[in-house]
């Protein structure tokens, strides 16, 4: 018996990318924000829109065009979004972006996506993401609640530093030495604990050990 299939998780660079968002309302106006935020270039089109998106489309931030959905609306985007309660109009989108070969996801329409959108939290650069592949929006945004009380300051500190240094030192071994440190209770237990000076002194020696190196 063939095992059922799995989602394969990503996190997508969507700046400046061209998305399509086919729907206007509550549900369509919380994916723009996400989809803005992440730096999409947003075009939205729906008969009807809430007062928000107008306002962000009058402030240039997306593309709104206010009328229904219509066969090649799709062409030329990295990917479509459907928030809409006319099943008939996400089968119609479904149809076309298979078509072209370009992903969907259609809100509350699991048999229709090629992707689904978990539960995220963000804090700084770390993001945390729970997917349940559809099947359990609320127990993926308990789950997610729940691990996000465990990111900390000193988690946010940790991953601006790695990446810091990631852009700063070459490679080489003593610089893989320190991402491992900062990730220790060395570095990051010290950060915690609120020994911040005594976690700068374990990064000056690292530095220090680094360029007597080089």
């Amino acid at each position: 018996m063939a095992s059922a299939s799995i989602d394969y998780p990503v996190c997508l660079q969507l700046r400046g990318k061209r998305v399509l968002l086919i729907g206007a309302g509550i549900i369509a106006e919380s994916r723009a924000l996400q989809l803005l935020e992440a730096g999409a270039r947003l075009r939205m089109i729906a008969p009807e829109a809430t007062d928000t998106l107008r306002r962000l489309a009058s402030e240039e931030r997306l593309e709104l065009l206010e009328r229904a959905y219509t066969p090649g609306d799709a062409a030329g985007h990295a990917l479509v979004f459907v928030a809409t309660d006319d099943r008939q109009v996400s089968q119609a989108v479904a149809e076309e972006t298979r078509a072209l070969g370009i992903l969907l996801n259609a809100a509350d329409e699991p048999d229709l996506c090629d992707f689904t959108l978990p539960s995220v939290g963000r804090r700084g650069p770390i993001t945390v993401a729970v997917s349940t592949q559809g099947m359990a929006p609320a127990l993926a945004r308990d789950l997610r609640r729940q691990l996000m009380e465990h990111v900390g300051r000193h988690h946010v500190w940790v991953a601006r530093l790695s990446g810091h240094f990631r852009e700063h030192l070459p490679r080489g071994p003593g610089r893989s030495r320190l991402l491992k440190r900062l990730v220790d209770d060395d570095i990051r237990g010290r950060l915690a604990r609120g020994q911040r000076r005594d976690a700068w002194t374990c990064i000056r020696e690292e530095l220090k050990a680094l360029g007597e190196k080089t």
